[in-house]
């Protein structure tokens, strides 16, 4: 996916859309978007082998944290705590070639985006496979 070309945006709330030259994401949009409605965005480089088979950039919209485990023991007469941290529950992941994961509380499911942006407090998008413009309000997800 190619870095967005200045003027090129289809409209002032799109992050990812198609054009001549491929797709097209534009990583700070999202972040300020994820920064106005107070949304954890991570972002990593690793394989998710659902998506594709190569190493591509990830961007890891959270909008809920599943809360962390604990475990006690004793050893040595002492007694140990082990916690562990904090991981996504629910979110929206957009990879650098517009393969996204949506994960719900109940299901996850792989889409093909051609385009996405924001209205309010949700995601529209049009994804391959998907007849028309989808919308997915973020309290979905809480």
């Amino acid at each position: 996916m190619r870095k967005p070309a200045f003027g090129g945006h289809p409209s002032e709330t799109h992050f990812l859309w198609s054009d001549d030259g491929g797709k097209r994401f534009d990583a700070e949009r999202l972040q300020r978007w994820c920064d106005r409605h107070d949304l954890t965005i991570e972002r990593d480089k690793r394989v998710d082998h659902d998506r594709g088979d190569e190493l591509r950039e990830q961007y890891r919209i959270v909008v809920t944290w599943a809360d962390g485990e604990s475990e006690s023991f004793d050893m040595g007469g002492e007694e140990w705590s082990m916690t562990t941290q904090e991981t996504p529950r629910t979110f929206v992941e957009i990879d650098s070639e517009g393969m996204a994961r949506v994960a719900s509380l109940e299901t996850e499911r792989v889409l093909d985006l051609r385009e996405c942006w924001t209205d309010g407090a949700a995601l529209c998008f049009k994804a391959d496979g998907l007849g028309g413009t989808k919308r997915l309000p973020l309290d979905r997800l809480r």
